[in-house]
C-alpha cells in the first residue's frame, strides 16, 4: 500500500513491514491466522489438516502426518517445507522469526520424525532437519540436524547417529 508507505516516509519514521502489503494481503492475513491457529490444529482428521495447511501456503509432501495442536508459523507459510513421509507428533511449534529478525526457512527432509511438543526455531539461519533424522520429544531445535542423526534436549544436541 503505497499510501501507508508514503505516510511513514513523510513523518520520517521507519516503514513497518506491513505497510508494503497489498490491500488483499491485509484482508487475507487475519483469516489465514485464524485458520492456522484456531481451526486447523483442532481438526481430528490428518488428511483434512494437511489439505488445509496446503491451502494456506505450506509446502507439504506425500504421506505426511502432522499431529493435532501443532503451530506452524504463519508469517511466511511458503518458508516451511515438509517433504514426503515425515511424522510430526502432537503439539509441535515452528517459528520462523522473532523480534527484529528476518523470516528464515524451515525444511524437514524425507522420513524425518519430530517428537511430541518439540519447538523448531529458525533464528539465525535456515533450519534443516535431515533425511531420516529423529528429534526427541520436548526438544528445542535451533540449528540444523544432519541426515540420519538423533537429537534431543534443550537445546537439542546429537545423541546418536543411525547406521
Amino acid at each position: 500500500m503505497k499510501i501507508l508507505e508514503l505516510y511513514y516516509k513523510l513523518r520520517n519514521k521507519k516503514v513497518p513491514y506491513y505497510a508494503k502489503y497489498s490491500l488483499m494481503q491485509l484482508l487475507i492475513k487475519p483469516i489465514r491466522k485464524y485458520l492456522n491457529v484456531v481451526v486447523i490444529p483442532d481438526i481430528p482428521f490428518n488428511k483434512l489438516r494437511i489439505l488445509l495447511y496446503r491451502m494456506i501456503g505450506y509446502k507439504i509432501g506425500k504421506n505426511v502426518f502432522i499431529g493435532m495442536k501443532c503451530y506452524l508459523d504463519d508469517m511466511e507459510p511458503k518458508n516451511i517445507t515438509i517433504e514426503d513421509n515425515v511424522i510430526i507428533s502432537y503439539g509441535c511449534y515452528f517459528s520462523l522469526h522473532g523480534r527484529n529478525q528476518s523470516h528464515k526457512k524451515i525444511t524437514i527432509k524425507k522420513n524425518a520424525y519430530i517428537g511430541m511438543r518439540t519447538n523448531l526455531t529458525a533464528v539465525k539461519e535456515e533450519l534443516i532437519i535431515g533425511e531420516n533424522a529423529i528429534i526427541g520429544a520436548g526438544s528445542l531445535v535451533n540449528r540444523s540436524i544432519a541426515d540420519n542423526m538423533t537429537a534431543a534436549g534443550v537445546p537439542a544436541v546429537i545423541i546418536n547417529k543411525k547406521k
